[in-house]
Order: structure tokens, then sequence, then C-alpha cells
């Protein structure tokens, strides 16, 4: 397949191949949509069942308490990655595709390559908080909030456990499988930067606000380019674990010690990361030079649609249009109640 990105430059032939590959994108689009609207479903119905069967062992409606409220959570939170494992051992593909753990060796990176890539990619989910926070400032020079749900948190060690492996272990681990596992792993057939872009997308809107649809959106093509690039989940799943690691020790300092010292930390985090990131781009760029790079990058997708013709499917398929009104409909919910 030829890349001919123009319409005036392409042949009648290409045109037809052009007009394949728009109906085979829409229809992974619409695989890989209901793979996340369904995974989604589960996950709100474990949920359900579960606080009904908690309600069942309470007298009234007396609420549960907040342990037992992140054991539901984190229950069924891991129900969300049921589809995406079953779809990997059921579907055409080889587990290996969608699920990958690739070594090392077998990508043509370093160790220095791995450094590299997670200290750069670090630093850049962190400067992705910068339009989230001018996100904010609009929606609240339109009259709201801007503000994005928090979880409920208390001072018992429990809760604070419970939390901390919540957010900082099981959302990870799990929304990488769904998201840069079986959704990137089956769109990849038309183009690696259709498959990250589009999974990005579907991140941002699984997130159901608008300022985590921005930042999602914006690491789910980072962690999207690493999942492709060092064919591993591995890479992304650290470096999603250090991301959900800020503003959950954040939370939990500011829970036990006060603002000022919540603040010293997040602070601290962000410059030790983001040096780290600028030290290994310097480092690089002298040591190695600018041609070092090259090694680095995801080649352009070879197709004859463009990658917007592909990524119509959002809005084309049933399955796209299910996430788009999932993340619409939340988000607006969300600058409702907050």
């Amino acid at each position: 397949m030829i890349p001919f990105p123009k319409k005036l430059q392409r042949s009648p032939q290409l045109l037809l191949q052009a007009a394949e590959e728009k109906r085979g994108a829409r229809h992974l689009v619409n695989i890989a949509g209901w793979l996340v609207v369904g995974s989604v479903a589960v996950m709100f119905a474990v949920k359900t069942i579960l606080f009904s069967l908690v309600s069942m062992t309470r007298e009234g409606n007396q609420t549960p308490d907040m342990q037992t409220l992140y054991l539901i959570y984190c229950i069924s939170y891991l129900s969300l990655a049921l589809l995406p494992i079953l779809y990997a051992l059921g579907s055409s593909y080889s587990p290996e595709k969608l699920l990958p753990f690739q070594k090392r060796k077998d990508t043509g990176l370093s160790r220095m390559d791995m450094l590299f890539l997670c200290a750069v990619s670090m630093a850049l989910i962190l400067l992705a908080n910068v339009p989230v926070q001018l996100v904010a400032m609009l929606q609240q020079a339109l009259g709201m909030s801007g503000k994005i749900p928090d979880m409920p948190l208390d001072r018992t060690t429990t809760t604070q456990i419970l939390y901390f492996g919540y957010s900082v272990i099981l959302a990870p681990l799990v929304e990488e499988v769904l998201f840069r596992g079986a959704v990137l792993g089956c769109l990849r057939k038309y183009g690696d930067w259709f498959a990250i872009i589009m999974s990005a997308l579907m991140f941002g809107l699984y997130h159901g606000n608008v300022g985590q649809f921005v930042f999602a959106s914006l690491i789910g093509v980072i962690l999207g380019y690493l999942r492709v690039r060092t064919g591993s989940l591995l890479p992304g799943m650290l470096l999603h674990l250090l991301n959900n690691l800020l503003p959950t020790a954040e939370a939990i300092l500011l829970q036990n010690y006060g603002g000022n010292f919540s603040e010293q930390f997040t602070n601290g985090y962000m410059v030790v990361f983001l040096i780290a990131g600028a030290v290994a781009f310097l480092l690089r760029l002298i040591v190695k030079g600018p041609h070092s790079f090259a090694k680095l990058a995801v080649p352009r997708d070879r197709t004859a649609a463009t990658l917007s013709e592909r990524l119509r499917g959002l809005f084309t398929s049933a399955g796209g249009v299910a996430v788009l009104i999932y993340g619409v409909a939340f988000s607006i919910f969300v600058m409702v109640q907050v």
C-alpha cells in the first residue's frame, strides 16, 4: 500500500483501495467501540450486583463504609479487563498481538533506548497537565466549575491502602489491557498511527469528563506510541502507574499532613521527572546526535485512505458512536453535578 494523502493525487485504483480501507477501518472501530462500551457495562453490572449484595446485609438504607466501598470499586474495576482478555483469547488475532509483552531485544531497542523513552515520555505525560489547566480555566470562564470529580477518602489506614491499590496499581493495569491491548491491537491492521490516535480518543471519552478527556487523550497517544514501538504493554503500564501515583499520593498526603506538605511533594515529583526527561533528551542529542532519534520513530501509515478518512469510523460506526454518546453524556452529567 502506498501513501497518497491528497485525494487529487489518487488514481481510480487507489480510490477503490481507499474505499476498502475506510470500510475496514470503520468495521474495526465498531469492534473496538463495543469492546469499550461492553467492558464498561460489565464493570457497572458487577458494581451494581456487589452494592446490592452489600445492602442486603445492612439494615435500612445504611451506606457501605469506606473500606467496603473501595473493595467494591477494586473488584468491579477488575471486571473491566474481562472482555478484552476474552477477545484476545477467542478472536482471530493471536493473544500476543492484542496483549503483547515482547522482549526488548526483539524490538531493536537497547536498555538506554528504553530508559530514554520512559524518561522523556513521563516528562511529556506531566506536561499534558498544562492544556488541562487551560480547559479548566475556559470552563470557569463559561460559568462551570472546571473541576474533576474526586474519589472519597478518609484517614483510616485500610481505606488509604485500598485507595492506593485501586488508583495506582489496578487502574493502570486494567486500562492498559483494554485500551493499549485489545483496542489498539485490533485497530493496527489499518495503520499504527490510526490505532494509536483512535485508541487515545476512546481512552479520553471513557473517562467521561472534559478535563480528563483532554489529558487522557494526550497521554493515550504517548502510551500508544510506547506500546507500538516497544512491542509491550509493560512500559505503558509503568508510566501509567507513575502518572496515577502523583494525584493519589497528593490526596493521601493532603489527608494526613495538610496542604503544604502535599504541595511540596507534588512540586518535587514534577520537577524530578521533568528534569530527568530534559536531561535524557539533551544527552542523547549531544552524545548520539539527531540521527539517533530515527530508530525510535513509529513509521507513517502506508495506506491509500488518509488518517482523517480512517478516523471517521468514530462517527460512522455503531460502536464508535456508542463510545461518543457515553463520553459526551457523562461529561455533561459531571459538568452539571460538580
